[in-house]
């Protein structure tokens, strides 16, 4: 009669792995789903955003200052508003690193906020580099073109790619 036990306690817990494991699976299809949506159908989202931060900008009276910051801004740099942009990014960069989070070890997550974040520093320091250099064109455009990197599927499939199957070397006492 135990015997009988154990073996019902391994199938029900095969199943309940089995069912978990379905529903990572349906979790990752749905979320790579929603970064292609965003992807695709980036002005559309952007044509939503826009009149929606502007009306919470003029509700919270912010709308002369958010012209103001938005007047102070190379044309390099962001060619439509920076909250709508702001809002984008954050959504786009919240369903990538929460498909990152499924789809690695949860050991490797600090590593990948640790890339992303690298990534956007940069993006702060060649927007401060630019200017303080004057606006030189060249500088705003390569840090454009990291924040297009991000916030695109590309590095999902190379941190995918790279982190899944790392696996770090014995560690050697030195001496």
């Amino acid at each position: 009669m135990p015997a009988t036990l154990g073996n019902s306690s391994l199938v029900a817990t095969h199943r309940s792995w089995t069912v978990a494991r379905l529903m990572r699976l349906v979790a990752v299809a749905l979320l790579i789903g929603l970064l292609f949506v965003c992807g695709i159908y980036d002005e559309v989202i952007f044509a939503a955003l826009g009149p929606a931060w502007q009306k919470a900008a003029t509700a919270l009276g912010f709308s002369e200052q958010l012209a103001r910051l938005q007047q102070g801004i190379s044309g390099e740099v962001v060619k439509r508003s920076l909250p709508v942009v702001a809002t984008y990014a954050l959504l786009y960069l919240s369903l990538a690193l929460l498909l990152l989070r499924l789809l690695l070890p949860a050991h490797h997550m600090p590593l990948v906020l640790k890339l992303y974040g690298a990534v956007i520093a940069t993006y702060v320091v060649l927007l401060l580099a630019g200017r303080l250099t004057g606006n030189v064109p060249w500088i705003y455009q390569l840090g454009r073109r990291l924040i297009d990197f991000l916030v695109s599927p590309l590095p999902v499939i190379i941190a995918v790619c790279l982190l899944r199957w790392y696996r770090p070397g014995p560690v050697r006492p030195t001496g």
